[in-house]
């Protein structure tokens, strides 16, 4: 078949499994962003500094590999990208940090506690362009952010023209809870000392976020022929690190909000849940039904997720970095086994956990496939 018939193949997989339909085979996605550079063999300061050269990697694992998707195509400069989502600092390879290293969120208490008065005052969108210089220079931050804008679409047609599906390929700029923005600007432990001292005041800053949120996702406009998916990003808001009373007031609400408001006008939110989830799965039930996806990062229970809400909804995951770093070709086989036995062959998006490491080995990537191809096919 040539690409186009292979990529319709491929779309139509995808879809059915996202909708809980039987398939001919488990879907493959791919993610691994660091690895992508690592086994391009380029430093992780060319995968940061150039989006072409980013690209190119991702693509050749894309081809060598023959994966039917990306979890998120890559082919931009990342590090910007992420200061946006983690509010906070990135030592950026071949700039503070070495050549060939891995970036690094350099967090620090930079949001304060009279900036809540602020974001009370004129809103969050005009407060975050007077703290963005706080964290990173707009000489870098701008530039890089208008180039992404502008390669997203070629980017999506690249992996297109080569046969592959992305999932997250909506217009949507992947949003998140405030808890998620506040946590990072503020630092982990004054954040959640706010949750327990002023929790008044920390509520109706996110009140603030979200309705300004709502009003950005009400504008999207989902465009026909595409999975429209976009991250709805949680690590420091999981079930394993909040407490209960806090999760109910400061953590779900904000989902179920924005979850829904994304599904309203057609785009399909994937769930990219760091850490562990167990403990509020069933939460999962209030969600509509075949309308999300979980992509998890290989520490919540699947057989929990399977049990409370395996029947609502795909799983995009759920291979842990451990494995693929430190385990041998029979742990992933063993592992990827489980998992499609576990899923009966329905609602199950085989993919690395959160993200495929940088020290990720060629064979268990190499295995991963194999395995998915060997147990997954019916």
């Amino acid at each position: 078949m040539d690409n186009a018939a292979v990529y319709k193949e491929r779309f139509d997989r995808i879809k059915k499994t996202i909708n809980l339909e039987p398939v001919d085979r488990v879907p493959l996605i791919f993610m691994g962003t660091a690895f992508a550079a690592r086994y391009a063999g380029i430093t992780m300061a060319e995968y940061c500094r150039s989006s072409n050269s980013s690209l190119k990697a991702n693509m050749k694992v894309m081809d060598d590999y023959e994966f039917d998707g990306a979890n998120m195509p890559g082919g931009g400069r990342i590090t910007p990208i992420l200061t946006s989502m983690w509010m906070s600092k990135i030592a950026v390879p071949g700039r503070e940090l070495p050549e060939d290293s891995l970036w690094q969120v350099m967090e620090s208490e930079v949001l304060t506690h009279e900036d809540y008065d602020t974001i009370l005052k004129i809103g969050w969108g005009k407060f975050v362009n007077k703290y963005l210089p706080r964290v990173i220079s707009m000489w870098e931050f701008v530039p890089a952010m208008m180039q992404y804008l502008m390669v997203f679409p070629a980017i999506q047609k690249t992996y297109k023209k080569g046969g592959y599906v992305v999932i997250v390929d909506s217009d949507a700029r992947n949003p998140t809870i405030p808890f998620e923005y506040l946590c990072g600007g503020r630092s982990m432990n004054q954040f959640f000392f706010d949750l327990y001292r002023i929790p008044d005041k920390v509520q109706a800053v996110m009140d603030v976020m979200l309705e300004e949120t709502l009003a950005a996702i009400a504008k999207l406009k989902p465009a026909p022929g595409k999975i429209n998916g976009t991250w709805v990003g949680g690590w420091r808001s999981a079930s394993s690190l909040v407490a209960p009373k806090l999760w109910d007031r400061f953590v779900w609400p904000y989902y179920l909000r924005i979850i829904e408001a994304l599904i309203e006008v057609g785009v399909t939110p994937v769930l990219h849940w760091d850490q562990d989830w167990t403990r509020d799965l069933v939460r999962l039930q209030e969600l509509p039904a075949k309308k999300v996806v979980l992509n998890l990062d290989g520490m919540t229970d699947l057989k929990e997720f399977r049990k409370l809400a395996g029947d609502r909804m795909a799983m995009m995951g759920d291979i842990p970095a451990s494995i693929l770093a430190v385990g041998a070709p029979e742990d992933v086989d063993k592992y990827v086994k489980e998992q499609i036995e576990l899923f009966e062959g329905k609602g199950l998006l085989l993919c690395a956990g959160c993200d495929a490491p940088i020290n990720t080995k060629p064979e268990n990537m190499q295995a991963f496939v194999d395995a998915g191809r060997k147990y997954g096919t019916f």
